[in-house]
């Protein structure tokens, strides 16, 4: 297998690393030149454009903060659809608007090119381990052909619909996510304040009813420790609870639980943490119940 990637930030530098290390041929491309030598020390293969990433690479793998970064680099000037072929497969990882990526796809097929979005869950220490979740949109054989691939990359790896069904169950996944990591603060702060030891309050969360991978992961390596180490930021969660919120709207669906829970999120962001992790959003909770959850 050959890849190339569009992206070398958090989650794509990682997925390129994995992949080298997989033995799989890597080509990449990012507007950091400085970045993009890091991984050619490792042994990729630089390209100068999108588009001639995409000439010599099969299977082109996008990484990149939003979807309208991957609608230009895709049919820009010297895009990747000016360097595909109709064998070429264009994997689409970005946690996008779902509406845009039926669009692109629809673009792509109306050229005879072919695309999936296949939006990943994990963070950046299982895209280190190839331990990932990866959901995956668009036809069923495209799918098959790409699942090789990414499994390199990831272990939970489910089809879950046509053209842009992946991008819609990682939006809905994060915000049960970012729910449930709020609430989980909410009440350990509360237990805090009313005397409670951290410790033995997650002890006995996580050998109950309230376990979530906020209680047994998110608050035991990061809150109690006080790293609330970047990897997924703020601004990415509040940016996928958005796309939720937008796609509920259309739907003109209430969401009374997840609107709550957003505009904490947002209070949070407009604050100007943005750049943090987005489990400093505890922090946020603490502020205002004057207490530290800490170990």
């Amino acid at each position: 297998m050959r890849a190339g990637i569009v992206g070398l930030g958090n989650m794509g530098g990682r997925m390129a690393k994995r992949l080298l290390g997989q033995g799989i041929e890597v080509g990449v491309f990012d507007l950091n030149k400085k970045i993009i030598q890091t991984y050619v020390g490792l042994g990729a293969k630089e390209a100068g454009s999108p588009a001639e990433l995409a000439s010599e690479f099969p299977y082109i793998l996008t990484v990149l903060p939003n979807v309208f970064i991957v609608k230009d680099i895709l049919t820009g000037s010297d895009g990747l659809m000016k360097g595909m072929r109709p064998d070429s497969l264009l994997i689409e990882m970005t946690t996008s608007i779902p509406s845009v990526t039926k669009e692109l796809s629809a673009i792509l097929k109306n050229e005879g090119l072919r695309m999936i979005d296949a939006p990943v869950s994990g963070g950046v220490k299982k895209a280190e381990d190839g331990t990932l979740s990866i959901m995956v949109g668009g036809e069923e054989r495209d799918f098959e052909e790409a699942k090789p691939l990414l499994a390199c990359m990831g272990q939970n790896i489910v089809h879950v619909g046509g053209a842009g069904a992946g991008h819609t169950i990682k939006a809905l996944n994060n915000m049960i996510s970012a729910t449930t990591l709020a609430a989980t603060g909410e009440a350990m702060a509360l237990g805090v304040k009313l005397g409670l030891d951290p410790v033995k309050m997650l002890d006995v969360i996580n050998s109950s009813t309230g376990k979530s991978f906020s209680s047994d992961f998110k608050f035991p390596n990061q809150v109690l420790t006080r790293k609330f180490e970047v990897g997924f930021t703020l601004d990415l969660m509040v940016k996928d609870l958005k796309i939720a919120m937008s796609m509920a709207e259309e739907e003109k669906a209430p969401m009374f639980i997840s609107s709550a829970s957003f505009q904490l999120w947002k209070h949070a962001w407009s604050q100007g943490g943005g750049d943090q992790d987005h489990t400093a959003i505890v922090q946020y909770i603490e502020k205002m119940f004057g207490v530290e959850i800490k170990g």
